[in-house]
C-alpha cells in the first residue's frame, strides 16, 4: 500500500479523483450469489457472479472472449458458463473448455477475480497481485453469535461518487436533520464535541453525551438503566477506501465512577465504486442486546434501512449538483468536516501515488 502524501502538499479527493483498484471491495451479499448469473459493474470492470457446484462463490469477467457477448446473459452449466452466442464453454476458472466448431480450445480465456466470503459478504480483489492477502481484508467485527445479533441490510445502488458516501459516513452531524424523522438523533448530538485522531490510513472519530435519554428512540424500549449515569459514545472509523465502521455504545458508569462494558450497537459499511459517479453499498448492525427480540430484528432493520435510503437520495442530489452548476464555487468549513476532510486527503494522496 502506498504512502499518502504529507496533508500539506494535497487536495482533497472529489468526485474527479481516480478509482483505486488495489484494494479489497465487497462485491455482494452473500445471499445475492446463487446459481443464477448475476451481473455486477465494480470499478467499471462488468463481471458476473454465481456459485459453483460447491456453493463457492465464483467472479469472471463477464465478456465472452470471443465476441464479448455478456456472460450474464449466457447458460450456467454443469462446471461453468456456456456463451449464449457461439456456444464456447468456461469453467469456474475462466478457461475455455469448449468451442463447439473445433476440437481444440485457445488458450486465452477470460479474468478470473479472487474471492472471499466472510460473514454476509462476498469480497473481490481488483487489483493487478495476482496473489493479494487475504489478511488484508478490512473485515469489521462478525461477532460471536452468542453475544449478539446480526441485521443485515438490503443492497443499495447510489447514483453517486463512493467518496461522497464516505464522507457521509464520517460525518455524523448530519443525523438530526437528514435523518429528523427516522434516527431522531437530537441537535445536542450535533453540538457535541467531535473527537478525532488518524493512524496511519485509518481516521476515527466520535461524540459523547451524557444524557442518553435523548437517543432512546434509537434503542430498544426495553433498555432502561434506572438513575444510573450513563455515557453514550457515537462515532466511527474510516478504515479503507472501501468500509467504514460506525457505532452506538451506551456506558453505564457505577458507584465507583467506573465505566461498565457497553451495550449498544456496531454498523458495518461497505462502499464499493461501480463507476466513477456510481457506487454499490452494503452494511449491516450488530447489537448486544436484546438478542432473541425477532420482531425488534425487523423495526430496527426498518429503520436503518430508510434513514440509509434517505442518505442516497442526499447522494443523488449532490453528484447532480456538482456535476450540472456552473457557479464559481468554492466550499466552505464547519467543524464538524474534520474526519471526512482527513478521509478524503488519504484518498487523495493515495490517488496521486
Amino acid at each position: 500500500m502506498a504512502e499518502p502524501k504529507p496533508y500539506s502538499a494535497i487536495e482533497l479527493a472529489d468526485i474527479h479523483t481516480p478509482l483505486l483498484y488495489n484494494y479489497w471491495y465487497v462485491a455482494a451479499l452473500g445471499s445475492e450469489i446463487t446459481r443464477d448469473l448475476k451481473e455486477r459493474t465494480i470499478l467499471n470492470c462488468s463481471l458476473v457472479m454465481y456459485r459453483d457446484e460447491d456453493g463457492n462463490p465464483v467472479i469472471l469477467q463477464n465478456r465472452c472472449a470471443h465476441r464479448s457477448f455478456p456472460l450474464d446473459k449466457s447458460n450456467l452449466e454443469e462446471g461453468g458458463i456456456r456463451c449464449r452466442y457461439h456456444g464456447i464453454k468456461y469453467n469456474h476458472n475462466g478457461e475455455i473448455t469448449d468451442v463447439p466448431c473445433q476440437d481444440s480450445c485457445p488458450r486465452t480465456g477470460i479474468k478470473k477475480y479472487i474471492t472471499k466470503e466472510i460473514g454476509p459478504v462476498v469480497w473481490v480483489w481488483m487489483g493487478e497481485d495476482e496473489n493479494p492477502d487475504i489478511d488484508e481484508i478490512p473485515e469489521l467485527p462478525v461477532h460471536d453469535m452468542n453475544k449478539w445479533t446480526h441485521v443485515v441490510g438490503n443492497y443499495n445502488h447510489l447514483k453517486g461518487s463512493y467518496i461522497l458516501m464516505q464522507e457521509n459516513l464520517c460525518d455524523l452531524s448530519h443525523l438530526p436533520f437528514l435523518h429528523a424523522d427516522t434516527f431522531k438523533f437530537p441537535r445536542e448530538y450535533t453540538a457535541a464535541p467531535i473527537k478525532v485522531e488518524r493512524d496511519e490510513y485509518r481516521v476515527t472519530f466520535y461524540r459523547e453525551m451524557h444524557d442518553w435519554s435523548l437517543l432512546k428512540p434509537f434503542f430498544h424500549p426495553g433498555l432502561d438503566f434506572g438513575n444510573q449515569k450513563v455515557i453514550y459514545r457515537s462515532g466511527g472509523e474510516f478504515v479503507t477506501p472501501a468500509t467504514n465502521k460506525g457505532y452506538g455504545l451506551l456506558y453505564p458508569v457505577d458507584e465507583n465512577g467506573s465505566e461498565q462494558a457497553p451495550i449498544g450497537h456496531y454498523v458495518s459499511h461497505y462502499v464499493t465504486p461501480e463507476s466513477d459517479n456510481t457506487c454499490h453499498y452494503f452494511w449491516y448492525v450488530a447489537r448486544n442486546y436484546a438478542l432473541d427480540d425477532e420482531e425488534y430484528s425487523k423495526k430496527q432493520g426498518d429503520m436503518v434501512q430508510r434513514g440509509f435510503e434517505e442518505d442516497l437520495v442526499a447522494i443523488n442530489l449532490l453528484q447532480d449538483m456538482l456535476e450540472k452548476d456552473q457557479h464559481d464555487y468554492k466550499e466552505i468549513g464547519i467543524k464538524a468536516d474534520k474526519p471526512g476532510v482527513m478521509m478524503r486527503k488519504i484518498i487523495k494522496g493515495l490517488a496521486d501515488s
